[in-house]
């Protein structure tokens, strides 16, 4: 589009696209100030599970990649990928995230944005650079600590450990009930004069599948040049949603809610249980 889009008005895309999901059990929440950074909050809600439900919180900070060109062709990078005071600051705080008080910990990723200029398909050993790319934060936190060359910074020193935004976004839906939903209005189908109620679904987005699915992906026990990795950090899932939460699956966030959010926020909430039978099938499809 000729335009030199920043983070903040990407991941404002992103975010207010996922707003039309809503009949799915997907809520989108702003703060009530505009936030800078690009940074994003995405949370995975059983409401109905024991001990008050169950939950996962991912923070995700973006970065989009620029291009440096050369006498002879050129190359994508991460201009800001050290951010912060000191240098690479920005990457400490976000992996400590992970390690704040328990019921307040959360994942820590990078979103990495890339135009159609800059994509590939996977090659070898290489996943595809796509429009978005996830990458733990933790093989990027020591790497640029005190700062880092541009060297580290390219896409390519991070393409080995791209993910897809599938991996976070794309989930089965599972049937939970083949009664007529109530309430009784909702959408239904006719078919040769006969009304059909569709059954009742879910999104198979519970928190336990989505940590499973992030802590099974391979970890690399050192990060390329020349610095250990810090300690893996695994996906955590908690007991007893917060009322903030609740109300937010609820869809009924109030305005001192929304003063207290720090950024964009997507709420996933699923129906599932542990003990239903469909949880074992969207942990088995889960997989695929």
């Amino acid at each position: 589009m000729k335009r030199n889009f920043r983070e903040e008005s990407i991941t404002d895309v992103l975010m207010a696209s996922l707003v039309g999901l809503e009949p799915f059990g997907i809520r989108v929440d702003f703060p009530d100030e505009p936030t800078t950074g690009g940074d994003m909050e995405w949370i995975f809600a059983a409401p109905l599970e024991l001990n008050g439900g169950r939950y996962l919180r991912l923070i995700l900070q973006a970065k989009r990649a620029q291009f440096a060109k050369l006498k002879v062709g050129g190359y994508w990078y991460y201009h800001h990928l050290d951010h912060g005071t000191p240098a690479g600051h920005q990457a400490q705080t976000l992996v400590g995230h992970a390690t704040s008080a328990a019921r307040g910990a959360a994942f820590p990723l990078y979103a990495f944005y890339h135009p159609t200029s800059a994509l590939s398909g996977a090659s070898g050993a290489l996943p595809a650079i796509e429009g978005i790319n996830l990458v733990f934060a933790q093989h990027i936190a020591p790497i640029v600590k005190g700062g880092c060359g541009r060297a580290q910074k390219k896409v390519e020193h991070w393409r080995k450990h791209f993910m897809p935004l599938s991996d976070i976004l794309c989930w089965p839906a599972e049937l939970i009930s083949d009664q007529a939903p109530d309430p009784a209005n909702t959408t239904q189908l006719m078919v040769d004069g006969t009304q059909f109620d569709l059954p009742v679904m879910t999104g198979g987005f519970h928190p336990d599948i989505v940590a499973a699915r992030l802590n099974s992906r391979e970890f690399t026990a050192n990060a390329t040049g020349g610095r250990r990795t810090q300690k893996r950090i695994e996906a955590q899932v908690f007991d007893r949603i917060p009322a903030a939460l609740r109300r937010a699956i609820a869809g009924e966030v109030t305005r001192e809610d929304r003063m207290q959010l720090k950024r964009p926020r997507a709420v996933l909430s699923t129906r599932l249980r542990r003990d239903d039978p469909a949880f074992l099938q969207a942990q088995e499809l889960s997989k695929r």
